[in-house]
């Protein structure tokens, strides 16, 4: 493994897109496999992985993310699938510290696995955790995503929470059906503990976008109407991130509740990012199946080509998506990192 490395050639571009957008994070994708079978990503029967030969290295990701720091992408989050089912994320998160000009290294993880490697984690230098958790309760949480214990992933947060990785950030898909009636009861976990509960919306991606799913489909704005009117609740700026949510909190709450609304309330014109998927395609936009293919250029040590693919994939970013028309996109959640 380096552990010295050249300096970095002062910046010469930056990554902007044809509207106008600075592409500023990058979304890392470490492996496509995934330790749950959550019913809107990767139900039982769809586990068509990756070959561990086909996988980026973790000398081939510190290489992209040095390339991407000089086009000015200051911001990396390592996804999956399930990140923590790689074996070393502490360690690349380290180097990722340590070998490239990046300002923060978040992740993104279910949470199954945080307990055992929170600590190596934080001591790696992770800035940020956000984690999934689908539901309050223990049995519908395990039938959200068929193998996950609730009791495992809040051991984790806690652990978390103690290590310092704040803000502490929770991820909540909301189901029609299934777990919309837990809103209430996620925004009065904000009212008690200092956490950032994010709300989602279910996006036409992969399995998401099967007709059976998309009838589970919860137009959040209307929901943040209704907390407003029965809460008080009042716009926040300035939590750390550089993600899609828009924030707000009830008066005097210690925690944040956070709006993700890609159907409802689109964000496509603040988006910053790219996504790299676990075989080295670059995807400039998660609503089109389009991406530019860099795996050989990683490999092969090519930065001029790294670079080049960079700014290929920003003359692609699209102005927004067509999922209110009726689009979806074909490839399956966990390839690309959410």
């Amino acid at each position: 493994m380096n552990t010295q490395v050249a300096p970095l050639p002062a910046r010469a571009r930056t990554c902007v897109d044809a509207c106008g957008r600075l592409v500023k994070s990058l979304r890392v994708s470490v492996t496509d496999r995934c330790n749950l079978r959550c019913i809107y990503c990767l139900p039982h029967g769809s586990g068509d992985f990756t070959r561990a030969s086909e996988t980026l290295s973790f000398d081939d990701i510190v290489r992209v993310v040095r390339v991407a720091c000089r086009l000015g992408i200051d911001n990396v989050r390592l996804t999956g699938g399930e990140p923590l089912v790689r074996r070393g994320i502490p360690e690349l998160v380290a180097r990722l510290k340590r070998e490239t000009a990046v300002r923060e290294v978040a992740m993104t993880t279910n949470g199954v696995l945080l307990e055992r490697h929170v600590h190596a984690l934080a001591d790696a230098g992770l800035d940020r955790l956000t984690v999934s958790v689908d539901s309050l309760h223990a049995d519908r949480f395990r039938a959200i995503t068929c193998l996950g214990s609730v009791d495992d992933v809040w051991r984790g947060v806690h652990l978390a929470a103690e290590a310092g990785l704040r803000p502490l950030k929770i991820n909540v898909l909301v189901l029609r059906g299934i777990n919309d009636d837990e809103v209430d009861a996620w925004l009065e976990l904000t009212r008690q503990h200092d956490l950032v509960v994010r709300l989602l919306e279910l996006m036409p991606v992969g399995e998401g976008a099967s007709t059976e799913l998309a009838q589970r489909y919860v137009d959040l704005t209307q929901v943040r109407h209704r907390l407003t009117r029965e809460y008080g609740l009042v716009p926040l700026d300035g939590v750390p991130g550089n993600g899609p949510a828009r924030y707000w909190r009830v008066p005097g709450a210690p925690g944040v509740v956070g709006f993700i609304t890609p159907m409802s309330d689109g964000y496509c014109d603040t988006c910053s990012r790219f996504r790299l998927t676990a075989t080295g395609d670059l995807r400039p936009c998660l609503a089109f199946d389009t991406s530019v293919p860099l795996g050989d250029r990683i490999r092969a040590g090519d930065e001029a080509g790294i670079e080049a693919g960079f700014l290929r994939a920003a003359a692609l970013k699209p102005r927004g998506h067509a999922w209110r028309d009726g689009e979806v996109t074909q490839i399956r959640m966990s390839r690309i990192g959410g």
